[in-house]
């Protein structure tokens, strides 16, 4: 999976990876193995599967309404930690920093919490699905039930923006949310910017949220698995948001070391006082309880592709023209009738998304954000190609055979 994240988020996620940061948190498990090398995350089937393994046996002890609990505690506690600490001027920059780290370390442990739960959940929901629809059917139906019923952050955006907070309230809510698709490190809605978010809102018909019915010895399982579709996107948010609240913070510090950016030096090396910044060609191995920095030991390529294929998460035919989105500042190239390119959408995107005639995006299961807005505008949609981006560039004339899940160049 392709993630151009630098490595002061990477490197906490990967320590965040063991078995004594999961103790911390009072969850007797881990993840068994990582590797993020050159902005890619790579794991395999085996690995996932181990994943699902460990993430049983801590669910029957700490139920995932638990765990999405205390991930909102860690939250709100990093958040407000975080806001004190920007109103201290007396303090070295470089002890402020090592308490911002420090506060940003649980948070880290959801990110793996949610992953290897949904590698624990989504087979167990597939099988019982057997039992209600027919194979080909599975996949819509687990996507279907899955939508969560608790609101994320694009969602109350919305509803504080129908009931009138003025733009400087919603852009210190939600100015963050820009800076999502850099992992909280680029710049914030502005106040011009949220006052355009906020008359593209008003001016659409509320989207109605379909209902679909559950069978009754189906409940308590799709109830969980909606908690942890929530969880899967909270848990993201609530990262990206405390890194742009510390922003200020950060900047103090790099400004002393002298370097442009903090997000890609190591956090140990920023403490000590002698940061650099490190080439995208870097590795970071997590195993056990090990983690380990090296040159990069993958070279990943893409040939040249007319065409490619991923999984359906809508079925449906299309043609257009391709827009490749990297970050929330490129939405407005999205016109009408065109096809949104991305490595995963999250909710930031939606006025593209409504623009748009189809969806290709490189990461994402049938309960990705992608997955889930596709069903509701019944737009063709194909998710876990891994490779839609490195492919396509704006420009380029695509059919999306979203029957098929075949993406082909014209």
């Amino acid at each position: 999976m392709y993630r151009p994240y630098g490595f002061l988020v990477t490197y906490p996620m990967m320590r965040a990876c063991t078995r004594a940061e999961f103790l911390k948190e009072g969850i007797d498990g881990e993840f068994p193995a990582a590797v993020f090398d050159s902005y890619y995350w790579y794991s395999n089937h085996e690995l996932s599967k181990k994943a699902g393994e460990i993430a049983g046996e801590y669910l029957k002890k700490k139920d995932i309404f638990t765990l999405t609990r205390q991930c909102e505690e860690r939250h709100q506690t990093a958040k407000q930690g975080v806001i004190r600490l920007l109103d201290d001027k007396e303090t070295d920059p470089f002890v402020l920093f090592a308490q911002v780290m420090e506060l940003m370390r649980p948070m880290n442990v959801y990110v793996w919490v949610a992953h290897a739960s949904e590698e624990y959940y989504m087979p167990l929901l597939k099988e019982a699905a057997k039992n209600y629809v027919s194979a080909n059917e599975i996949d819509k139906f687990v996507g279907d039930v899955s939508f969560p019923s608790k609101k994320n952050a694009h969602v109350l955006l919305e509803e504080d923006i129908h009931v009138g907070m003025s733009i400087e309230e919603l852009q210190k809510k939600y100015g963050w949310m820009k800076a999502r698709t850099s992992a909280g490190f680029g710049i914030g809605y502005t106040l011009d910017e949220i006052e355009t978010l906020r008359q593209e809102i008003l001016s659409k018909k509320p989207e109605e949220r379909f209902v679909v019915s559950v069978p009754d010895d189906l409940r308590q399982l799709v109830s969980e698995v909606q908690e942890l579709v929530y969880l899967r996107t909270y848990r993201s948010d609530a990262l990206y948001d405390v890194y742009f609240t510390a922003q200020p913070i950060f900047s103090r510090v790099a400004k002393f070391l002298g370097v442009k950016r903090l997000d890609y030096c190591f956090p140990d090396e920023i403490m000590a006082g002698k940061a650099r910044e490190y080439p995208i060609s870097t590795a970071i191995l997590q195993y056990g309880d090990d983690v380990v920095v090296c040159d990069s030991i993958f070279k990943p390529s893409v040939e040249e592709k007319k065409e490619f294929t991923g999984q359906v998460a809508w079925g449906g035919r299309v043609r257009g023209v391709v827009k490749v989105v990297q970050r929330i500042e490129e939405l407005g190239k999205v016109k009408e009738g065109d096809v949104l390119v991305t490595n995963m959408t999250i909710p930031a995107y939606i006025s593209a998304m409504k623009k748009a005639v189809a969806f290709v995006t490189n990461e994402g299961g049938i309960t990705c954000h992608a997955a889930i807005i596709a069903r509701e505008m019944k737009k063709p949609c194909i998710i876990g190609t891994k490779i839609a981006t490195q492919v396509l560039k704006d420009g380029d004339e695509v059919e999306v055979d979203a029957n098929l899940g075949v993406v082909k160049k014209l």
